[in-house]
C-alpha cells in the first residue's frame, strides 16, 4: 500500500470513539455497510487485522491501537495544515473535561503551555468522574477529554498504563485496622470497582470511611492518618507511604488513561490534544516509600 487513506482512518477512529459501526456511520454520514466495507479495505491493504469482534463489542488488535494513535496524528496534521493554508491562528474556547485526580499532573503544565501559544483561545474546565465525561464528548458538549477508560468498553485514544498505588500518610498506620478504613471517589469513579475486587480477592474486609468527588476532599482525609487511598501514580503525593504486601495489601491492576476528541473537534481542541498527549508521554517519577 502507497499511502493511508485519510477517509478510512477517521472512519476507524469513529469506530473507536464510538464503540461500534453503527454509531461510527452516524458520526461520519455514511452508511454501516459503507464503513464496514472501508475498514475490510483498509485491514486487506496492510495485510493485518485492526479490530477485534466479539460479544462483548468491538475492540483494537495491538496493531490496531498504533495504527489509530497513529491516525490521530496524521488527521490533526491535516487540519493543522488546512487551518495554517487559511491563514492566522486558533481562536474561540475550547471545553476540556478530566477526573480531578489527573489535574495537577496532566493539566496545569499544558495549560501553562497552552495559553502561551495560542493567547486567544479561552479554556473552559469540567472536573469530573470519567463516567460522566464521556457521554458529554460523543454528545459535542466537551470538545476534549482526558479520562480513564472502561476496561469492558474501552473507547478513545488509549494514552498511558498508570499504575495504582496503596497510600497512606507517613507517621500512620491505617493499614493495620480492621476493616481497613479506606477513602475513595463516589461510586462511579472507574477505578474504584477495581480497589474492591482486589481486596475482597484477598479475603480483606473494607470500609469506605471517606468519599470526596475531588483530590483535595480524599488528601484531608489521608491526612489525617485515619484512611488509607489508592491513587494512580500520577495522583500519588511524594511524602505519602506506599504500601504494597509488606503491609499485607493486594497488588492493584493498572488502569488505561485515554483521550477523547468530540465528532467535530477545532483545530483549537486538537492542538490541545496534541498537548496532552505530550505531556502524558513523559515519564512518571515516583518517590521511594
Amino acid at each position: 500500500m502507497r499511502h493511508l487513506d485519510t477517509e478510512s482512518l477517521g472512519m476507524l477512529i469513529a469506530i473507536v470513539d464510538t464503540g461500534g459501526f453503527t454509531a461510527a456511520a452516524e458520526r461520519v454520514g455514511r452508511t454501516q455497510s459503507a464503513v464496514s466495507a472501508r475498514i475490510a479495505q483498509l485491514e486487506d491493504s496492510l495485510g493485518v487485522r485492526l479490530l477485534e469482534r466479539s460479544r462483548r463489542g468491538i475492540s483494537l488488535t495491538e496493531t490496531g491501537e498504533r495504527l489509530v494513535a497513529h491516525a490521530r496524528r496524521l488527521l490533526s496534521y491535516e487540519s493543522e495544515a488546512l487551518a495554517d493554508l487559511k491563514g492566522g491562528t486558533p481562536e474561540g474556547s475550547v471545553r476540556l473535561g478530566m477526573p480531578d485526580d489527573y489535574v495537577d499532573a496532566y493539566l496545569t503544565p499544558t495549560i501553562a503551555r497552552f495559553a502561551s501559544a495560542y493567547p486567544r483561545v479561552e479554556i473552559s474546565i469540567r472536573s469530573d468522574l470519567s463516567k460522566n465525561i464521556e457521554p458529554e464528548v460523543e454528545r459535542g458538549h466537551i470538545d476534549v477529554a482526558l479520562l480513564t477508560r472502561d476496561h469492558s468498553r474501552p473507547t478513545g485514544e488509549l494514552l498511558k498504563r498508570e499504575k495504582l498505588f496503596w497510600l497512606a500518610a507517613r507517621g500512620h498506620r491505617p493499614e493495620k485496622n480492621d476493616p481497613l478504613p479506606l477513602a475513595l471517589f463516589p461510586t462511579g469513579c472507574r477505578a474504584r470497582p477495581h480497589i474492591a475486587a482486589a481486596l475482597d480477592k484477598a479475603g480483606l474486609s473494607w470500609r469506605v470511611a471517606c468519599t470526596s468527588s475531588s483530590q483535595g476532599g480524599i488528601a484531608a482525609a489521608i491526612e489525617t492518618g485515619l484512611c488509607l487511598t489508592a491513587l494512580p501514580e500520577c495522583a500519588a503525593p511524594a511524602e505519602w507511604r506506599r504500601l504494597g504486601p509488606a503491609e499485607g495489601l493486594p497488588p492493584l491492576p493498572d488502569i488505561e488513561i485515554g483521550l477523547l476528541l468530540a465528532p467535530a473537534a477545532s483545530a483549537a481542541a486538537r492542538r490541545l490534544a496534541e498537548m496532552l498527549r505530550g505531556a502524558l508521554a513523559m515519564p512518571s517519577v515516583v518517590a521511594a516509600a
